[in-house]
């Protein structure tokens, strides 16, 4: 009996004995799971979320301000000429051709035409207004230096210098000079007529998606010199138009040239 019994005890401590030492397997990691044979801390972290993004440069004008009054013609799509920042008569726009919806009572061949990419643009337009119900043609475009004198004239001579001032340009002061601006309107309508028509209304709040900006807004006139003309609009190119719509801008303040 008492072998039987320590049999029993040699063979309880044999198997404790070999247990002890057993260990579990590892898991494997399954390669289908991972295809690229990396986990997910192994993978190198995206740092892409943290770089700042940056607004693309908006041009600005190209042309130097020591180059006042300007001779030659420039392709500056945004060249500021004003009462302070005037061109000469030798000033004559380059490439510019005739636009083809423009009211054939107004101005003369010459005024009948644009610098090409505004040409473009301005039919553009046309075609936009015509397309939301609105018959809007182009009046006057390029001007050389002698047909503003003639005007400027014109004008003072009937209401005086300072009033006529203080609506039309005098020579070399009309950006129409540079071919990149025009005056719209309605066939049969004069212009201080179309102010507030639909027309005006509709030019107002869409030609910035041509390219345009309203170049005189009425509260404006403190800045630009000029009463509110709801006719007179200069291409600037559409990013430069749209920033400058959104912002209630005029050009001499985008480009902070105020003197």
């Amino acid at each position: 009996m008492r072998l039987k019994t320590l049999i029993i005890l040699l063979l309880a401590a044999m198997l404790v004995f070999t247990g002890c030492g057993h260990k579990e397997k590892p898991a494997q990691t399954d390669p289908a799971a991972d295809p690229q044979g990396e986990t997910a801390a192994q993978q190198p972290a995206d740092d892409s979320a943290g770089a700042e993004t940056q607004e693309p440069q908006l041009p600005t004008m190209e042309t130097s301000l020591d180059a006042y009054p300007l001779e030659a013609a420039t392709d500056d799509v945004l060249v500021l000429v004003n009462k302070t920042h005037p061109v000469t008569r030798d000033y004559v726009a380059p490439d510019l051709v005739t636009v083809e919806h423009c009211d054939p009572n107004v101005g003369n061949a010459d005024t009948k035409k644009m610098r090409k990419t505004a040409a473009d643009a301005i039919e553009e337009l046309i075609a936009g207004a015509k397309a939301d119900g609105y018959d809007i043609v182009m009046r006057t475009g390029y001007r050389s230096y002698d047909y503003q004198d003639y005007l400027f004239d014109s004008y003072a001579s009937k209401y005086g210098e300072e009033e006529a001032n203080t609506y039309s340009a005098r020579p070399g002061q009309s950006e129409h000079q540079t071919g990149w601006c025009c005056d719209v309107g309605v066939i049969g309508v004069g212009l201080t007529d179309f102010d507030y028509r639909p027309e005006a209304v509709w030019v107002a709040d869409n030609c910035w998606k041509y390219g345009f900006i309203l170049r005189y807004p009425a509260d404006k006139t403190d800045i630009t010199g000029y009463i509110y003309e709801s006719w007179h609009i200069r291409y600037v190119g559409k990013d430069v138009a749209k920033y400058i719509y959104d912002n209630g801008l005029v050009l001499e303040e985008y480009l902070g040239i105020l003197d």
